[in-house]
């Protein structure tokens, strides 16, 4: 008998053709649901959004993503004009030196 470590518990099981043990592999299926209905409802969520209705955890998701089952994609906060993020790191340097750290003794 060949024995793997379970991909989400670590524990180890008798090799079933998957990467998980067979408790871990009902959870999946479960989480899996769950994270499926909620995008499907909610298209425009983050995993943190994600996470908080369902109480599916980011190891759980990580381990959906590696299994292909869903996918992580760019968020729209990313998609910022270069032109608009050079003014506001403009802005954010231009404050930089105005702050002094004063020495207790």
């Amino acid at each position: 008998m060949s024995y793997m470590v379970c991909k989400r518990c670590s524990k180890m099981f008798q090799r079933n053709g998957r990467l998980y043990c067979d408790d871990c592999f009902e959870i999946i299926e479960k989480e899996h649901d769950l994270v499926i209905e909620y995008v499907r409802k909610y298209p425009d969520a983050t995993i943190l959004d994600i996470i908080a209705a369902t109480g599916v955890t980011l190891k759980s998701i990580d381990c959906l993503v590696e299994e292909g089952f869903v996918s992580y994609v760019d968020n729209k906060i990313q998609e910022i004009d270069e032109e608009r993020l050079a003014e506001v790191m403009d802005k954010i340097l231009s404050k930089r030196g105005r702050f002094h750290l004063q020495n207790k003794k």
